[in-house]
Parts: structure tokens; sequence; C-alpha cells
């Protein structure tokens, strides 16, 4: 079977106030449709995040309705597609029973991920097990009343014990123990390292050292998805296997434009929960990026959404999943209707600069000034060069207030000092004898005012 792997679309993406719907439209039409009949797909699988907001704005809504209506009736290609923290799961499930009656399958309740969506090839079945993006208790609400419990749940210990043990304490708080791990510890978990996403290692099957909580009231994430993983592995024994998740997955490189799960450490996912299915297709980092080995992946956003992701190849991943199970990735990049462009120099050599204007007159442009004297209206007269300026960053002036005000500590000037050092700062020379004694009498009159 010929998989392909996408995510993170945010149909209605708002980019310092450039809508970038028609960006992702193009995208869709010349890139991602072409792509399914020239490379024969089989199954598209999309792993959440479809839209970028719970409530999204009608032309996102009519975009994704159109990619519905043609994968259905026109392409008659099947595609599998859950609900990320960005979408509101029971909107984006809307309509889900009659979607099904065409291969298409939407995905947005807890309940929905707890049996595999089956498909079949010349080989044989291949079950989907996709897991929509939703509350911890929600999923564990789900595997409770499917009488799921993992042989290391001791259901006679209550609350109160497992707040008094240390020893449960430590287990409970497991998975927050990966986002410590060093590079070696996580080597000798799963054979391959985190941050090396070029290496072609596979994942160990060594155990899963992570233990449920026995409270089974407070399950974490890392506990509810590794019930659910085992639950999985034990219905499609002897089938092959897809899995989706919308997840951070211990390891993964982050980006600016992804909304963090949860504070801390306490949203991570171990990658050892992923270990036994044969694929999975992995959302929400928009980075494509392997996590621990080649068959567990992130596909990255359908673009470009934030200025630190420039140099990211954004692209569609296909995935060639055999008789056996054994899996082959190809990286098909994607090109964007304008592309990020940051840029780093002088204001006046910037604005001088026409082949400059040229090369990157349709571009999402950042600016990042080297100046170190005000710049006046910056982004506007930037914008008559570069008309797609989105952003502009003052970095040579940051790094002279940084120099400057570092050997003197802001709390220990008194107003005028501040003001005095402001205005050097602002000006990039002393105040005058004339100005200092002109403000001398403005804070006299100041103080007098607060006084009466």
């Amino acid at each position: 079977m010929r998989i392909l792997h996408t995510a993170d679309w945010h149909l209605g993406r708002l980019f310092y106030n450039e809508h970038l719907t028609t960006d992702q439209a193009h995208v869709l039409e010349h890139q991602f449709f072409p792509l399914l009949k020239e490379e024969k797909i089989d199954l598209v699988v999309l792993s959440g995040d479809v839209f970028d907001r719970s409530v999204p704005p009608i032309e996102a809504i009519e975009l994704w309705d159109s990619v519905l209506h043609r994968l259905a009736f026109t392409e008659k290609i099947p595609m599998v597609a859950i609900s990320g923290n960005h979408d509101s799961g029971p909107r984006l499930a809307m309509g889900h029973s009659a979607w099904e009656t065409h291969g298409i399958h939407l995905l947005g309740h807890a309940h929905q991920g707890m049996q595999p969506i089956p498909f079949q090839d010349r080989h044989g079945p291949i079950d989907v097990w996709a897991l929509p993006y939703g509350e911890v208790r929600d999923m564990q609400t789900e595997l409770n009343q499917l009488g799921i419990v993992d042989e290391n749940i001791n259901p006679e210990m209550n609350v109160g014990s497992r707040k008094t043990s240390k020893k449960r304490r430590g287990q409970c708080e497991s998975a927050d123990l990966f986002a410590s791990l060093n590079d070696e510890s996580i080597t000798n978990l799963d054979n391959s390292s985190y941050k090396d996403n070029t290496d072609n290692s596979s994942i160990d099957t060594v155990e899963n050292d992570i233990r449920i909580d026995t409270n089974k009231y407070n399950m974490t994430i890392a506990d509810a998805y590794q019930q659910w993983s085992s639950y999985a592995m034990r219905r499609s024994k002897g089938h092959r296997t897809l899995c989706m998740a919308h997840a951070f997955v211990a390891g993964g490189a982050e980006s600016e434009s992804e909304r963090p799960l949860l504070v801390g450490g306490s949203g991570q996912v171990p990658t050892t929960v992923f270990k036994d299915f044969h694929y999975t297709a992995l959302g929400h980092l928009h980075k494509p990026q392997r996590i621990g080995a080649d068959h567990i992946r992130y596909s990255g956003s359908l673009l470009t959404y934030s200025f630190d992701e420039v140099g990211y190849s954004k692209s569609f991943t296909i995935v060639d999943m055999d008789g056996k199970g054994s899996t082959t990735i190809c990286e098909i990049p994607i090109v964007g209707r304008r592309q990020f462009v940051s840029l780093t120099g002088y204001f006046d050599d910037l604005l001088a600069n026409e082949s400059l204007h040229t090369q990157h007159h349709n571009d999402y442009v950042e600016v990042r000034l080297l100046d170190t004297a005000p710049v006046v209206d910056g982004v506007r007269r930037l914008r008559k060069v570069f008309p797609y300026c989105m952003r502009l960053e003052l970095v040579g002036r940051m790094e002279v207030v940084q120099d400057t005000t570092g050997a003197k500590r802001f709390k220990e000037l008194n107003e005028r000092d501040l003001f005095a050092q402001f205005a050097k700062e602002a000006r990039n020379e002393e105040l005058s004898e004339e100005e200092l004694a002109y403000m001398e009498t403005l804070w006299h009159r100041v103080l007098r005012e607060d006084e009466a």
C-alpha cells in the first residue's frame, strides 16, 4: 500500500494579519492533488490540526469541504483525518457517518479511536489506529469502558497510599523523566538518538518501563497512550498496523508556530509507545522529522507558519508498506505560493538594493536591522520595496542596549537617570546641559502635582 502522510494544515491561518487560505489552496490544488495521481496514492492520512482554530473562518471551511468532495467523488482515494489541538473534534467529525460511505473517515471523538479502521491491499489487511487529540480523561473513560487494565495496575491501591508512596510518585512522574534524559540514556532506551533525525537505525524492542498510575482516575497522557497502544497491538495481532496520533513525542524539534499542548513535560509521550506499529504518522510538530526511528515520523506542516521555520524543507511524506509491514519513506518537497525570507542588514542598504527588491517582491519577509540608531516608520518604508514585509527586528539596537545597560542595573537608577539613559540610547548622544535643566524643571513640576 502506498500512503501519503500529511498533517498540520492549519486552514484559515492568520499570519501577521495576512490570511493564508489562498496560499493553502494553491498548494493543495497545484501540488497535493497532482501528487495523488502521479504517485498513485492508495490512502491519505492527515494527523490533526486540519484547521487553525476551533471555529474556523468560512473560507477555510469551504476549502476543506472542496478537498473532501474531490477526494471522495473525483479522485476516489480514501482518507483518514483526526482532530488536533487546534481543531474542535466534534466539529471536524460532523457528518462522519455519511462521509465513511465514500471512504472518508473523520475522527474527532476519543471513542472513535478505540476501533481500527480496516483497509485491504493485495498483501492482506492493514489496521489504521487513529487517535484524535483530546483530554486524557476522555481517553481514560473509553479505555475503562473497554475494560482495559494493564497488568501493572494494582486496583486496590487508593489515592492516599499513592500520595505517600515515594516509589509510586516516581512511577507516576515517569513520563516527565523523558524530557530530562541525556542523549546516552535515550540511545540506550530505543537504540537511536532523538536529536539525530538522519540516523537510519530503528527502535529496539526493549520493554517499555513506563508504569501505569495505580490511581486509575489520574492517568498521565503517557499512561493513556501506552494503554491504548497495548490494546491496539492485542486487537491487531497478525495484521499490519498504521498509527495516527497528534501529540508531542519526546525528543521532537519544536518551532514558534506550535501551541504547547501542556505545561512543562507533562504532555510528552515517549517513542516506545509507538515502537510496535509498522508506521506511525504523527502530527503537531511543524518540522518534518523522524523520532527515534524511520517508521515514527512527523510529516511537518503544510506551509511555513513562522520565521524561525525559514530553512525547513516542507514536504509530503510518502510511505510504501510491503506485505510484511516494512516501510520505505520518500519526502516530496512543498513549494509555497510565497517563500518565507529573513533578511539581515542596514536599513539604508536594504532600501537601496533593487535586485533584492525584485527577488523578494512577492515573498513574506522578515527584516533584521543592524542599525544602532532609531529607525522612524521602518515597516511602512520597507513595504514600499518589500510589499509583504511582515516583521521588523531591531537586532543592532538590542545589542547596544544590552551592552550599555548591563553594567548598571535599572532598579539602581532614579527616574532622572533612567530618562537620561533612555534619551542617550534613543538619540545616540547625551542630553545637553540645557536639556538637563529643562528636564529638572519638569521633574519638580511632576513632584509638586503628585504631592498636591
